[in-house]
């Protein structure tokens, strides 16, 4: 086919277009009809593969078919016929243009509407083609295409398949090259067609039809859709093996293609053929009704009439302004929910509370409730217009316009009464938990979600029992709003008389709902065993009314109940799997969120802190993707991460995490609220780990100026601000501010928690440490050793917490001279933390460095120097660094008592330069008495030990202080 040869007799060859194993394509001039027009010849060889001519009757018969079909979406066929050589001919419309795939994949990315809008057109030729009593047999983007005046056309319609014998149609195929799904070309051999975009019963060797080309479009939709095929493969086998386990595929989780879109794709690509729809034009159908064109559609219907007939125009439109329901008038429906009088009334009764971030708050809440007031009032106006321009036909329970009115009207409920609270006078708590109550009233896109919403519980079929849920179903809405602001005992006394009313009803979801919220009230005001009685109930109630997504909560909350307020870990933890399988089952990524923080937090409560991680990994992921990346929920994630990742030994991952999430809290709630203060308490933990104390210090400060303005002087938050700023006043050398501080923590907690909570603990064992900073040794012990009894009560004796404990406990027994029980503190931490954090974590060196010490006292001097070598090598680092104080410091002490006073000073000269200037006080008299006896600068060590007698006459450390004045007046 030479340019300039003659084909038929009528057709000159002017260039070839393309070709391929089939055949060839070539633009020629038509001398007849004095036009351009595409030649296709099918190879010979390929044509009479039969061997009697049947398959060239067959193919010239169906581009006969295709001939007298006449539609502007499919490529015009003129002619076709036999040539000399025994091939066949198709002369057809010369489409100046690209493929839709090339029009799909230009530099610029079509939108979702003009993809769906160029395969509406092209559906609209397919399906001419059915109604021709032909299939396509091989329909994919490069099958289809747009020519330059924008007309999306279909072409190639199962001409090449039409040569393969009945025979060879029927042979399944079990393997076909990799490159035949990489390349966009119909496959020859005994199959034909692109397995991408083939119908599984074709790949098995059944006969195309009308069903395996409406897979084919989806196929093809999908992937101009989602930017990949359905079933991506890189061999037959695979392809084959994923279609018989019948499974849909899923589309990217986050594709901007709406719902109704991909339900309409999606039910085209069932593996099987009999649960597809049974003609392409059910599939069109759906794409064609957009809710936005209907709504628009609806807008402009009165001017269409009338310009079709004014006077039946104006007949109809003024029957529908009398009977039709006057939608714009939805826009003044949240009037007295919030308005301009609503606002005001926020906004006094906020200001009025005196706290110093309540205007602020208030301006920040109004604009939260703006935008969720703008979007109700869109979407109740779009749902009654949809309503209007198509009347409710199906029964209510089943209309999707009706179930989003209600949903709709369910948020309007939580909005009146959120307002409502805020409004009603000053209300310091409520002013602190205002912006993240307003992020969290329910969303309204779900409201929007056909298939949330078809998914979800229906309301009940009897009228009146219908009547009866939806009026208490108005009552349920404030007690979420005073869940979430913390009104706890307010909410119970309306739940209460809930329940009474809702029970006589028998409706088990609502009665779920109700025993639901009442177990998680209950679990805020502190009454845990209560709540763990409610929210059994609730899962029994939600079981019974096949909710799922309330039966996951249920079990969420009793997990949290068991084993993080009760703290009973061992009864915790059968409950997991379960908890775990009915979130999953529920499908519900905000409770899978929820599940996860809780089961995260149970785990590092039991020091599993690596699959602690894991689950607050996936929290983040979750929350980001349904809230955004600046959502204070997304805020939480993160300092539970930050949190964990900190007792990991993680500092720098923990710095960043934390610092992300205090920019969301002082970029959303203001840099003066309370909830601010917590980030920086955590973040200030993370900066003393860093051992950069004065940075931590700064933010332990800095919280406690917010939490004692907000909250006053007893609260206990402020006394957790207390317990950590005294800590970093530890690490700083000044013990008795740092005494202050926790003596003070410790009685608000006592009063707060009671004597045996493990909050007590903590403080307990802070101020141990500050008591043995100043040498009060026997003081300290009694605090440890009560902080040890409460944390094995509570955690049982394997927690890492535990092991902090034996820690200290173990320290100030070898400062009281008790080296066999420090020895044996020591021992027992290094095996729990081992245990958790595997033999080679920094942090073991502590406890190690400890044991060295306790050795050394000992005079297990061997056994002492294997200890503090490991604890040293566990330290060592490319760069010098901090860690390497104490194993360097406990290695002298050893040379200094094994009478090696040479070996002790390079260690203890090391351990000086890398000592912050607070905590070097040991080492300079150390350092001191190895000059003193080594004889190598007697001046020197008389300097340092008097330095280090007047750090400890500051510290107020009498026995230190002791000691090296007796050494010094025996030097003098």
């Amino acid at each position: 086919m030479a340019p300039g040869s003659t084909l038929a007799g009528r057709y000159t060859v002017l260039n070839v277009l393309g070709q391929g194993g089939m055949g060839v394509v070539v633009a020629a001039y038509d001398a007849r009809l004095d036009r351009r027009v595409a030649l296709k010849r099918v190879r010979s060889h390929e044509a009479q593969r039969s061997g009697d001519g049947l398959a060239q009757v067959r193919m010239v018969r169906e581009a006969q078919s295709m001939a007298r079909l006449n539609h502007p979406h499919v490529v015009a066929v003129y002619d076709a016929g036999t040539l000399e050589d025994g091939s066949v001919f198709i002369a057809m419309e010369y489409v100046q243009g690209q493929t839709l795939r090339s029009w799909s994949q230009q530099t610029s990315p079509r939108s979702w509407r003009e993809a769906v809008q160029a395969y509406l057109a092209a559906g609209r030729g397919l399906t001419a083609a059915h109604a021709a009593g032909l299939v396509h047999r091989d329909f994919k983007p490069d099958n289809v295409l747009v020519g330059e005046d924008g007309r999306v056309r279909v072409t190639d319609f199962g001409l090449a398949r039409a040569g393969a014998t009945p025979d060879a149609a029927a042979q399944p195929v079990t393997a076909l090259p990799t490159s035949a799904l990489e390349a966009p070309l119909t496959l020859p051999g005994a199959v034909l067609g692109t397995p991408a975009y083939m119908a599984p019963e074709l790949l098995q060797g059944q006969p195309a039809n009308v069903r395996s080309d409406v897979y084919a479009f989806c196929a093809s939709l999908y992937e101009a859709l989602y930017g990949r095929v359905p079933f991506p493969m890189d061999s037959m086998a695979s392809v084959l093996r994923l279609l018989k386990e019948g499974q849909p595929p899923i589309p990217p989780a986050d594709s901007q293609v709406p719902g109704w879109v991909a339900r309409a794709v999606l039910q085209g690509l069932h593996p099987n053929p009999l649960q597809r729809p049974g003609s392409l034009e059910q599939v069109l159908r759906q794409l064609e009704d957009d809710p936005e064109v209907r709504r628009r559609n609806w807008l402009r219907m009165g001017g269409l009439t009338a310009a079709v007939a004014l006077f039946a125009g104006l007949a109809v439109w003024t029957w529908v302004r009398q009977q039709g329901p006057d939608c714009e008038s939805l826009t003044r429906r949240l009037e007295g929910v919030w308005d301009a009088p609503v606002k005001a009334r926020v906004t006094q009764a906020m200001e009025a509370t005196g706290l110093p971030y309540a205007k602020d708050t208030a301006q920040r809440v109004e604009r939260l409730l703006d935008g969720y007031a703008q979007a109700w009032v869109k979407q109740r106006v779009e749902v009654c217009q949809v309503a209007a321009a198509h009347p409710v036909t199906a029964p209510r329970s089943q209309s999707l316009e009706l179930l989003r009115e209600a949903c709709l009207e369910r948020r309007r409920s939580q909005l009146q009464a959120f307002t409502g609270l805020l409004g009603r006078g000053p209300d310091p708590e409520l002013v602190d938990k205002a912006v993240p109550v307003a992020q969290a009233l329910p969303p309204l896109e779900y409201c929007a979600d056909a298939q949330a919403l078809l998914a979800a519980v229906p309301p009940p079929e009897d009228p009146q029992v219908r009547a009866r849920v939806e009026a208490l179903q108005a009552q349920v809405e404030p007690l979420e709003v005073l869940l979430a602001a913390g009104k706890y005992k307010e909410g119970l006394a309306l739940s209460e008389q809930l329940l009474s009313q809702v029970e006589p009803v028998g409706h088990a979801p609502l009665h779920a709902r109700a025993l639901l919220l009442r177990a998680q009230l209950q679990e805020g005001a502190g009454d845990y065993k209560a709540s763990e009685s409610t929210v059994a109930q609730a899962i029994s109630e939600a079981a019974h009314g096949r909710d799922a997504v309330r039966v996951a909560q249920a079990w969420n909350l009793r997990l949290l109940l068991v084993g993080i307020r009760q703290a009973r870990p061992k009864e915790a933890e059968p409950l997991e799997p379960l908890v775990e399988t009915v979130v999953e089952l529920a499908g519900d990524e905000a409770t899978l969120a929820d599940s996860l923080q809780v089961r995260g937090r149970r785990l590092e409560s039991v020091g599993q802190f690596q699959e602690a991680k894991e689950h607050y990994e996936r929290v983040l992921a979750l929350r980001e993707k349904l809230f955004g990346p600046s959502h204070l929920r997304v805020a939480l994630a993160l300092t539970d991460l930050g949190n964990v990742l900190r007792r990991m030994g993680q500092y720098a991952d923990a710095k960043e995490r934390l610092e992300r999430a205090l920019a969301i809290q002082q970029e959303t709630v203001g840099p003066t609220h309370v909830s601010v203060a917590h980030s920086l308490t955590t973040l200030g933990i993370v900066f003393k780990e860093l051992g950069q104390y004065e940075e931590a210090r700064v933010r332990h400060e800095r919280a406690l100026t917010i939490v004692e303005e907000a909250l006053g002087p007893d609260h206990l938050q402020t006394a957790t601000v207390l317990q950590q700023l005294g800590n970093v006043l530890l690490d700083l050398g000044k013990y008795e501010e740092a005494q202050v501080r926790h003596e003070r923590s410790l009685a608000i907690v006592e009063k707060a928690l009671g004597p045996e909570h493990p909050h007590v603990s903590k403080v307990l064992a802070s101020l141990g440490i500050a008591m043995a900073g100043l040498g009060r040794y026997e003081d300290a012990r009694l605090r440890f050793e009560r902080a040890l009894h409460i944390q094995e009560k509570t955690y049982g004796p394997e927690h890492p917490d535990v092991a902090g404990m034996l820690i200290n406990l173990g320290g100030v027994l070898a400062d009281l001279g008790r080296y066999g029980e420090a020895k044996a503190h020591q021992e027992r931490a290094l095996a729990i933390l081992e245990k958790v954090l595997g033999p080679r974590h920094p942090v073991l060196s502590i406890p190690i460095t400890l044991l060295g010490r306790a050795l050394t006292g000992l005079g297990r001097y061997d056994e002492a120097q294997r200890q503090l070598d490991r604890a040293l090598a566990l330290q060592q680092q490319p760069q010098e660094h901090a860690g390497l104080v104490e194993p360097l410091t406990g290695l002298g002490w050893l040379q200094l008592a094994r009478g090696r006073p040479t070996a002790a000073v390079p260690l203890l000269e090391r351990a000086l330069k890398l000592a912050p200037e607070q905590a070097g006080t040991e080492v300079r008299f150390a350092l001191a008495q190895a000059l003193w006896e080594s004889k190598q600068d007697r001046p020197r060590a008389l300097e340092l030990a008097t330095r280090a007698r007047e750090e400890w006459r500051r510290r107020g450390h009498a026995p230190r202080l002791a000691e090296v004045s007796q050494w010094l007046a025996s030097r003098r």
